[in-house]
C-alpha cells in the first residue's frame, strides 16, 4: 500500500503486490479500509546513481476496521491545521503520533496537535530512538499530554497493544 508515485517507484524495482491510492483516497480490503491523508514531509528517493526521483506528496493512514477502532498514523508530518477536519471526518480513536524532533514535530507540538485537533482515546508515540539525531524519548509528549483525556501509552519492545 503506498501512494501512487511510490507504488510506481517501487513496481520499477520488481515489487509484484502493489495497491496504490493517493491522499484523500480510500482503498477497501476484506473487513477495513485504509485513507490516505496530507502529511507535512519531504517523500523522495536518490537512487544508485545520483538521480533524485519524487516519490509523490506525504501521507498519513487512516485505518477503519469494522466494529473495531479507528487508527490514524499521521506519518511524518509536522502539525497543520487541517488535522481538525481529519479529525472530523474520520474520528480516529487511536493516534500513532510522530514525536521524534529534526525530521518530524516534536513531543511538545504533537502534543499541541493532538489537544488541538484530535479527540484521541489513545496516543502511541513514534519515531523516536531509532538514530542519535532525534528525540531518544517520547518524555517532551509524554509531559505535553499530562492532565489531558488521552491516555497516552509508550510503546515497549515485545509488548503488544490492545484496544476495545
Amino acid at each position: 500500500m503506498a501512494n501512487a508515485d511510490l507504488a510506481s517507484w517501487l513496481g520499477l524495482k520488481g515489487v509484484q503486490k502493489l495497491e496504490m491510492g493517493n491522499t484523500g483516497g480510500t482503498v477497501g480490503f476484506d473487513g477495513f479500509t485504509v485513507t490516505f491523508t496530507q502529511a507535512l514531509h519531504s517523500s523522495g528517493q536518490i537512487d544508485e546513481t545520483g538521480v533524485a526521483h519524487s516519490l509523490g506528496s506525504a501521507n498519513g493512514l487512516l485505518l477503519h476496521v469494522e466494529d473495531e477502532p479507528s487508527v490514524f498514523h499521521m506519518g511524518d508530518t509536522d502539525i497543520f491545521t487541517d488535522m481538525g477536519l481529519i479529525n472530523e471526518l474520520h474520528q480516529p480513536d487511536i493516534g500513532i503520533v510522530p514525536v521524534g524532533d529534526r525530521f518530524t514535530m516534536g513531543g511538545a507540538v504533537a502534543a499541541l496537535a493532538c489537544q488541538r485537533f484530535f479527540d484521541f482515546k489513545h496516543a502511541i508515540p513514534c519515531h523516536f530512538g531509532t538514530f542519535p539525531i532525534i528525540d531518544q524519548t517520547p518524555e517532551k509528549f509524554v509531559k505535553g499530554m499530562e492532565g489531558h483525556r488521552t491516555l497516552v501509552e509508550v510503546p515497549t519492545i515485545g509488548t503488544a497493544l490492545s484496544y476495545e
